[in-house]
């Protein structure tokens, strides 16, 4: 299997399973989804922001399914790169969260690990694609 196709079926995965999986429950269970993070009480108002993360993630679902099928690079590199852009701000805002709740929860650890784990295997597909060597 190529690093292209194996970086396809990661977005796959990413695509179905964390972000509009992820979405889901934070749509229609956004309690759920906080207390997986800490137990602390949420207003109503912060839910509702949840809500609105749970919208957002299943537009990258979206975008990614959309692109996906049509096996072009040169239309999958720039949502690629968005994504390495997102996993680098993501793993900020992990860093103000754990400044804010200092708990290795599941949850979190789970979070850290994915975010990592894409981050890497995106940076890798960047830097292959611009070589010209997937």
């Amino acid at each position: 299997m190529t690093y292209n196709k194996f970086v396809c079926y990661v977005l796959t995965f990413e695509a179905i399973v964390l972000n509009a999986g992820t979405g889901a429950i934070c749509l229609f269970a956004p309690s759920f989804f906080v207390s997986q993070f800490s137990m602390e009480p949420m207003p109503l108002l912060a839910l509702e922001f949840i809500r609105w993360y749970g919208v957002l993630l299943w537009v990258l679902a979206f975008l990614v399914l959309r692109i996906l099928p049509q096996n072009d690079n040169r239309v999958l590199a720039p949502a690629v790169e968005a994504l390495l852009f997102g996993d680098l701000i993501h793993l900020f805002a992990i860093y103000i969260f754990y400044q804010a709740i200092p708990l290795w929860s599941f949850a979190f650890t789970i979070m850290l690990f994915c975010t990592l784990a894409l981050a890497i295997i995106r940076s890798i597909w960047v830097y292959k694609y611009h070589q010209k060597t997937l």
